[in-house]
């Protein structure tokens, strides 16, 4: 493998034409030799279609009549790839220069999918200085295969954050696993994260390529404090649960979604979460839900560190009065919530802890900041 392997940006776009034009640009300005553009639009009824068609022959595009949500678009888009790698670029974030040329020089033959942290931004561009994923050390695919049958999901990034195997598409594509009864509910990146640990190796890198926008209409990150919103993401984790079983099931390997449920700590303070901003309270799904998050917390594979912060986190939530219970839950989930000063604070601990290095991630930082995205 000693040519450059190339690689297929993939911008998929709804409606997001404020923040369009930067994601394209982030894709063409990649210094990878070997690098081309694809930009699908899912039926924007925004000016997208115009910021699209002003890029001519620098990029291809699919534009959609109706909208069919991201699994779709997607779909309809990646045969086309000429590459052997995939990167699906929100078109509301942004890759940094040298995403494209760092994941083909890691890449190898036996790769799936290759990971790497985002760093986010706001609605301008501005670094937030919240770099996102905090990976373990030396993660490998046993430890993610491990942790996806345990608790039904994994350490990993969100689209952005993630290349692929083309190799990989055509094999769920082959063996029906894009074959879904609500699409709309699924989201891509889920579904290759319970995949390719099953196909091939899963590669983390710890150093941010790629920059999440933090705005006002992102569709899945939480971004104000509400039970529906919680409870919409409660939704989303079930939905992969039953993914996931149905997957194992395909290839003969025991899951049980039930205990995964109860081990899964994320959705748990999710859970925990709309149950103490729900209007109507009646105290018990709130400490029943503590128990099962506090217990998943103890028996977790992290760092003492963590696991005491989480407890600390989780107890301070379900007896705390609401309007304090709020602003740790907004400390919790919104990033944007949080002093810098903390970020590097915690990024320091568990890098003590025996977490991601925290070396790696100010080189990262300083990178990001050189190139005009901070």
């Amino acid at each position: 493998m000693s040519e450059p392997l190339g690689v297929s940006i993939i911008v998929v776009n709804y409606n997001n034409g404020r923040f369009l034009a930067s994601a394209i640009d982030s894709a063409l300005a990649q210094d990878h030799p070997l690098c081309e553009t694809i930009v699908v639009d899912d039926g924007s009824t925004d000016n997208s279609r115009a910021i699209i068609a002003g890029y001519g022959h620098q990029i291809r595009f699919i534009l959609r009549e109706k909208n069919g949500h991201q699994i779709a678009a997607l779909n309809s888009a990646w045969p086309l790839a000429r590459y052997p790698i995939l990167i699906f670029l929100d078109s509301d974030d942004l890759l940094l220069p040298h995403a494209a040329a760092t994941v083909a020089r890691r890449w190898t033959a036996t790769t799936m999918k290759m990971q790497f942290p985002l760093a986010s931004i706001d609605t301008a561009g501005q670094q937030l200085g919240h770099v996102a994923p905090k990976y373990p050390q030396n993660l490998d695919t046993a430890t993610i295969r491990t942790e996806l049958l345990r608790t039904g999901g994994s350490p990993n990034s969100p689209a952005t954050g993630n290349a692929y195997a083309r190799l990989l598409l055509d094999r769920i594509s082959a063996d029906g696993g894009f074959e879904l009864e609500s699409p709309r509910e699924h989201w891509m990146d889920a579904i290759l994260e319970c995949n390719a640990p099953f196909y091939g190796e899963v590669v983390t890198l710890y150093e941010p390529l790629a920059c999440y926008r933090i705005h006002d209409s992102n569709l899945y990150a939480i971004n104000t404090i509400d039970s529906a919103r919680f409870i919409a993401r409660c939704r989303t984790f079930e939905l992969k649960l039953d993914y996931l079983a149905g997957r194992c099931r395909f290839w003969g390997i025991p899951f049980d979604p039930v205990a995964a449920r109860n081990r899964s700590i994320w959705p748990l303070e999710c859970r925990l979460a709309a149950a103490k901003l729900s209007e109507d309270q009646a105290g018990k799904p709130t400490l029943t839900t503590l128990f099962h998050a506090a217990r998943a917390s103890i028996t977790a594979p992290l760092p003492l560190v963590n696991r005491i912060l989480r407890i600390a986190w989780l107890v301070g939530v379900a007896t705390a009065p609401r309007p304090l219970a709020r602003w740790l839950i907004g400390f919790r989930f919104i990033a944007s919530q949080r002093p810098k000063w903390f970020e590097r604070a915690f990024t320091t601990v568990l890098s003590i802890a025996g977490r991601s290095p925290a070396p790696t991630k100010k080189r990262a930082a300083n990178r990001a900041a050189q190139t005009g995205l901070s």
